[in-house]
């Protein structure tokens, strides 16, 4: 079985197909995944994701991602959208009639739809789940969402302090703050123009700034649209390091306690194989 590197936005993943895997554990073992993440010259993944059976019925297939010092089980948006661009290239169709992947990945319902399609690049738009709370926090000041995976957002004043910030000292505190008992992903985002932000993120499990990270953009969309009032049916473009991309989401006029802060989610971007 052999690893294909994809990246999303410059968020990069080794892929494995894994259909007809009985046992993840034993084929994917922690220290596995830290040695297969950290064999490839001149080039270390963010994480290594493996493409599996479907797990329910009306899904293609089903998704497993694992950071890359082994740990597992939460989600990663731009691994959602290469996964689905690794299921065209397998020859792996949808079975539904819209030509829609659908997956499940760390226990929940996704989907996929290639948008454009180049070969080893193609333009992948990525369907979340509702997104059922948000909490603004004083201390530390930002806000916090799971968005798949748990993150902590930060407001800077604009791009230069975002551009110039040293992200591992100021990410840090924030990672292992006690508020945030099992650890937390940081996002530091700042205004653009035209309803645009700029993003940096540490990620857990890389335990280090990553080129994008999927989850860390939708979580900084919908805090950034609850901070600044918006409301309705919204497109936010985000401009990360390793690329460009774009949340549609709704969010309600009036937040009802029991209903969700946001719904109708998506997330666009490039993958490419390498």
């Amino acid at each position: 079985m052999e690893g294909v590197l994809y990246d999303g936005a410059g968020n990069l993943f080794l892929m494995f197909d894994g259909r007809g895997i009985s046992n993840l554990e034993v084929e994917f073992p922690s220290e596995r995944v830290v040695s297969l993440c950290s064999a490839l010259p001149d080039t270390v993944p963010d994480g290594l994701i493996v493409l599996l059976d479907p797990a329910a019925e009306g899904c293609d297939f089903s998704m497993h991602y694992f950071n890359r010092d082994g740990s597992g089980g939460s989600m990663c948006g731009n691994g959602g959208r290469c996964i689905a661009a690794f299921a065209r290239d397998l020859g792996i169709r949808p079975a539904s009639e819209d030509g829609i992947y659908r997956f499940i990945a760390a226990g929940k319902p996704y989907s996929a739809e290639i948008l454009e399609d180049s070969g080893a690049t193609k333009v992948v738009r990525l369907s979340l789940p509702d997104v059922e709370d948000a909490e603004n926090l004083p201390d530390p000041a930002g806000w916090y969402l799971d968005t798949g995976c748990p993150h902590f957002v930060s407001f800077l004043k604009d791009a230069e302090a975002l551009e110039t910030l040293d992200i591992a000292p100021a990410a840090l505190p924030l990672r292992h703050h006690k508020v945030f008992p099992y650890g937390v992903n940081v996002d530091f985002i700042a205004p653009l123009a035209n309803d645009s932000f700029a993003i940096r993120t540490f990620e857990r499990g890389v335990e280090a700034e990553t080129l994008a990270c999927g989850t860390g953009v939708v979580a900084s969309a919908i805090s950034a649209a609850l901070a600044l009032g918006l409301a309705g049916p919204l497109h936010l473009g985000f401009k990360a390091l390793g690329g460009n991309l774009s949340v549609d989401l709704t969010v309600p006029d009036e937040c009802k306690s029991g209903t969700p802060v946001a719904t109708d989610i998506y997330l666009t971007g490039p993958t490419r194989r390498h």
